[in-house]
């Protein structure tokens, strides 16, 4: 078994990740240094990207937190492959599994925080990999996308019909909102 380079200390760093179709980079960036609390940001989407936790840059390093930022397969400065099945929870899980060992993350010290599909993905991770989970932090997601889904039919696109396509013929509503449902950040 080889054991894997330590992350720089500070900067950009492309992993790469083993997936059926090939193997494809991840981009992540470290900001920080900390024996104690290393956390690993999963942003929402999929298919969004890191840009929204950056606002952590200017007060979890000196709380002694050390961020690592990533963009998920698929997200915005990893690779964009085009295969549908990629876009599956079981390998974004390894995914997520892939980046902690390349990042030498472990029990004594990783924390997880997902937001939104992120929060999803974390929780997905942490019932897999608990074991090397210190801390999980959900943020902004939902328990049950059937009660989102639900929920966002009877408030959210009909005020949003309203406003933006008075004029949508009712057949188009449906694809309207499974779209906006799916990938939502």
């Amino acid at each position: 078994m080889t054991s894997n380079p330590a992350p720089p200390a500070s900067g950009v760093r492309k992993i790469p990740v083993r997936t059926a179709h090939g193997t494809f980079e991840v981009w992540t960036r470290r900001s920080g240094a900390s024996p104690n609390i290393k956390l690993l940001l999963l942003h929402g989407g999929p298919g969004c990207t890191h840009e929204y936790f950056e606002v952590f840059d200017s007060f979890l390093p000196q709380a002694g937190v050390e961020l690592y930022f990533y963009d998920q397969l698929g997200s915005h400065h990893s690779s964009q492959p085009d295969h549908a099945d990629l876009w599956e929870i079981e390998r974004f899980v390894d995914e997520v599994e892939q980046v902690r060992q390349a990042l030498a993350l472990d029990g004594n010290n990783f924390f997880l925080l997902g937001h939104s599909w992120g929060g999803i993905l974390a929780i997905e991770y942490a019932l897999r990999h608990q074991q090397h989970l210190k801390g999980l932090i959900i943020s902004n997601m939902v328990w049950s996308v059937p009660e989102y889904n639900r929920y966002a039919e009877e408030n959210f696109y009909v005020n949003c019909r309203r406003a933006f396509w008075p004029s949508s013929k009712p057949s188009k509503l449906p694809r309207i909102t499974t779209t906006h449902a799916t990938w939502s950040c």
